[in-house]
């Protein structure tokens, strides 16, 4: 994690924020929320990804695979950091390219949802989500149990972890609501001199725990 002086010292990243971190970390919930809070618009690059195909996520890597995505985030990516006053959830591997992290790093802050593979797995059980991580693979295989599946999102969350690590600030969305991680968020920009914030009150969203 970046250390707060570095963060000072690019005041002109401010107008940007970049929240990354595994699938079903939160990302789109929080980043919703936080928008909402800051008065800023919300973009969800998965989202944005799917509208210019007319495709679910699952189905662009089934019918065009892994590359051909990456390709389409790339160039998404940076459409999307072109705006401004913005906070945009990223995909799940985003940050695995070097242009893309480079792009967040110049562009943003970058904020890292992060929380437990067996949160992660709770999540997705019975969401598309699964489909998607049960592959295929770049070779092709296709999970089929509960155990693989689980061992493939340690695996995916091992293998991003370098990349996660690069971001501004890391917080634990584990079993926390809402309110309590954008407060945090708030709490770590307001410390950093980037916004004049108003306090949310715990109130303002919904104090169950987190559903993504």
């Amino acid at each position: 994690m970046k250390s707060f002086i570095d963060i000072s010292a690019n005041q002109h990243r401010q107008s940007l924020i970049f929240l990354t971190g595994f699938m079903a970390s939160g990302k789109t919930t929080v980043g919703l929320a936080l928008a909402e809070a800051l008065h800023k618009e919300f973009f969800d690059l998965d989202l944005e990804i799917e509208s210019r195909l007319g495709k679910s996520i699952a189905e662009i890597f089934q019918q065009e695979g892994g590359a051909f995505f990456r390709e389409i985030e790339k160039t998404v990516l940076f459409d999307l950091s072109r705006k401004e006053n913005a906070v945009i959830a990223l995909g799940g591997g985003t940050l695995l390219d070097e242009d893309n992290l480079q792009v967040v790093t110049e562009k943003g802050i970058s904020i890292c949802l992060m929380t437990t593979p067996e949160e992660i797995w709770n999540r997705i059980a019975d969401s598309e989500k699964r489909r998607l991580i049960a592959g295929p693979d770049i070779r092709g295989r296709v999970l089929t149990s509960d155990s693989q599946i689980h061992r493939r999102i340690e695996a995916l969350i091992s293998i991003r972890k370098p990349s996660y690590d690069q971001s501004d600030i890391m917080i634990d969305s584990t079993h926390k609501t809402i309110s309590q991680i954008v407060q945090e968020i708030l709490i770590f920009l307001e410390s950093c001199q980037f916004e004049k914030l108003i306090q949310v009150p715990d109130s303002s969203y919904p104090s169950t725990n987190l559903i993504c």
